[in-house]
């Protein structure tokens, strides 16, 4: 392999992961506007023809429509933390998943709850924003009750 060879190697891999990084720093703003108490603004991170799915709610489309989406989201208390957020990157267009911690507050009341979100990012302009994002909710329960009847741990059927 040539010197070229080699930098225009490391040029594509250096490119990939700082591009992996502006994805998983999307998702945490994401959750920083959420645990700041502007969820509202959230559609700010989507592409103008984005999609959301939360957990059985009506998919919506559009950068208006997400937005109203926020405005009106029953739960507008809420602090979630994510976890194992896994990217893959080709190009423009990027796939990933995370895990879901979140402590939602539904008419005044606490309740845990724990999914996965499922995404697509798309970079425009060379900035990064969610093109699709789906929320898979594992289970929302209130403090104090159990989860282990709501998930479907290997050995037991579901």
């Amino acid at each position: 392999m040539s010197n070229d060879e080699r930098i225009e190697s490391l040029l594509r891999r250096v490119e990939r992961l700082e591009s992996i990084e502006a994805i998983r720093a999307l998702r945490c703003r994401y959750h920083d506007l959420v645990n700041l108490d502007q969820g509202p603004r959230l559609y700010e991170l989507f592409a103008p023809n984005a999609t959301v799915a939360y957990g059985g709610r009506p998919e919506v489309t559009g950068r208006d429509n997400i937005r109203e989406f926020f405005r009106t989201f029953p739960v507008q208390l809420a602090r979630q933390f994510v976890h194992h957020h896994v990217v893959e990157v080709d190009g423009d267009f990027g796939r990933g998943h995370a895990d879901l911690d979140g402590r939602p507050v539904h008419n005044g009341k606490s309740l845990f709850v724990v999914g996965r979100f499922d995404d697509e990012y798309r970079r425009i302009d060379g900035a990064w924003y969610f093109q699709s994002v789906r929320l898979t909710v594992h289970y929302m329960v209130p403090p104090g009750a159990g989860w282990a009847e709501h998930l479907p741990f290997k050995g037991r059927p579901a």
